[in-house]
């Protein structure tokens, strides 16, 4: 049979009909897929957007906590260089001679020499502190126990002081210059609470002295207070320098 190119492409109308639905059907579908397409592109680069956002959060708080291990362990370094596991000071070895020399000279500025001395009971922390041996935390106890006991009646007492030693003790000594600048309790005027409140009188010794008060009217001596139960000689030598009557 014999059929020739123009017969070919010639439709009926019906045949027409059907070929353009079939188009349009196909362009239809290819707009749902371009636009589903284009949709899923939107979300997923959302998506990614915020990703990319957590990811650069989490980058920020890790440049953080990497800048906060830097000067914690710069600090740590700084106290390193100062002093060594020995506790010698490194800001004198690592210096230049002449350096090191005028920094020793100021270091040593600041204990008192063999030729100084401090007063027992005149001198605040700041003084203390400039003994050879002593730091911040015995300064502030020996002058704390000094104004409990209304002043050192001997040196000897600083061996009083918690967490003295006879070592440290003999190693002070020759630095600390005795006075008699001691406040005196007046028994007979004091109340019970200011009496006790003294280390070397305990609470059964104070209400002995403010029964034996009552009785007499007045306590005229040390003496009477040593014929009382509650103090033995040596109480009686403790606090016979801070009694008054």
């Amino acid at each position: 049979m014999h059929m020739n190119l123009r017969s070919f492409f010639e439709f009926s109308n019906t045949e027409a009909a059907a070929v353009l639905i079939v188009v349009i059907i196909i362009v239809i579908t290819f707009s749902l897929n371009v636009s589903l397409s284009n949709r899923n592109n939107d979300i997923s680069f959302t998506k990614n957007d915020s990703l990319v956002l957590l990811f650069e959060k989490m980058q920020n708080e890790l440049k953080e906590l990497d800048n906060k291990s830097h000067i914690a362990l710069a600090a740590s370094n700084k106290v390193a260089d100062i002093v060594d596991e020995n506790g010698n000071d490194n800001r004198l070895t690592d210096q230049p001679p002449k350096k090191r020399q005028r920094y020793a000279e100021y270091i040593k500025q600041e204990k008192l020499s063999t030729s100084e001395s401090i007063s027992l009971n005149k001198s605040d922390t700041v003084d203390w502190k400039k003994v050879p041996g002593i730091g911040s935390s015995y300064a502030k106890r020996i002058v704390k126990y000094r104004a409990l006991l209304g002043g050192y009646n001997s040196v000897e007492q600083l061996k009083e002081v918690y967490g003295f030693t006879d070592e440290l003790y003999n190693k002070i000594l020759p630095y600390i210059k005795a006075d008699d600048h001691v406040a005196k309790l007046d028994i007979n005027k004091l109340e019970f609470k200011e009496i006790l409140s003294h280390p070397y009188i305990d609470y059964d010794q104070t209400k002995a002295i403010v029964n034996l008060r009552r009785r007499k009217g007045r306590i005229e001596s040390v003496e009477e207070l040593g014929m009382l139960e509650e103090f033995t000689s040596e109480d009686i030598n403790r606090i016979t320098p801070y009694i008054a009557f």
